[in-house]
């Protein structure tokens, strides 16, 4: 597992401007599906991903702590049938096939 050494005093500006920037592209989601712009919710989309792994690496922890995290929340939400989105669409079994697909 690679460590990661960052001193998070130093990057304060930093990490505090990249939470400023995920409120942005939040706000980005919302006012981009009320004009139901498909560029917009993707670009605003892409934005909250990327943030959230520059963030996170801002923070001291490496990229794939995350993905494991998310992957486990993801196989909870499952679970738990997270807003019935297992039982109406199979979105989250859909979602963690193609995030970690399965090996022939």
């Amino acid at each position: 597992m690679e460590s990661v050494a960052i001193d998070v005093v130093k990057c304060s500006k930093t990490i505090e401007e990249l939470k400023v920037e995920l409120l942005k592209a939040q706000w980005l989601v919302q006012h981009s599906t009320l004009n139901a712009s498909e560029v917009q919710i993707l670009d605003s989309m892409a934005k909250l991903v990327g943030l959230s792994y520059l963030l996170t690496r801002r923070l001291g922890f490496d990229f794939s702590r995350l993905d494991r995290v998310l992957y486990k929340q993801l196989a909870q939400w499952q679970k738990d049938d997270f807003f019935n989105l297992e039982s109406e669409w199979g979105e989250l079994s859909f979602l963690l096939n193609y995030l970690v697909p399965e090996e022939d």
